[in-house]
This record gives C-alpha cells, sequence and structure tokens, in this order.
C-alpha cells in the first residue's frame, strides 16, 4: 500500500536517458541511499529554481566609462 498523498496533485512523466547518465544517476541514487526518482525530482526542483532566479534577479551588466581593469586610469 503507498503512502497517503493528501490533496497532493502530481503529474507522472517518462523520460529515457542515456545509458550512461542512468548508470551513473543508479550509483549516486545507491551511494545516498535514496531512489532514482527522488534524484530526479530533485533535480528538476533545483533547475526551476535556478531558472526562477535567473529571471527575477538577473546579473547586472557591468556600468559604462567606469575604470576597466585593463586599462590604467588616467
Amino acid at each position: 500500500m503507498g503512502r497517503p498523498r493528501g490533496n497532493r496533485k502530481e503529474a507522472r512523466l517518462s523520460v529515457s536517458l542515456d545509458e550512461r547518465d542512468y548508470a551513473q544517476l543508479c550509483a549516486m541514487a545507491r551511494q545516498q541511499d535514496v531512489s532514482v526518482a527522488w534524484m530526479v525530482r530533485q533535480a528538476v526542483h533545483a533547475m526551476i529554481r535556478q531558472h526562477h532566479n535567473a529571471t527575477t534577479n538577473p546579473e547586472l551588466p557591468l556600468p559604462r566609462g567606469g575604470p576597466r581593469p585593463d586599462r590604467p586610469a588616467p
């Protein structure tokens, strides 16, 4: 019997991985004593956070006209 899910809705998907990537993912999961599915969910979550941070807090471009490290100040 599976664990209770409450009101949580989940989406199921299927992915194909390169044989070497899958082997490495399985080895990593074994080392950390977690499932491959858990590893994939964590990777997706991290990628979404990274994308969100990049779009909400983009790095500002360097200011124009200021001193440049490759040129001596006048």
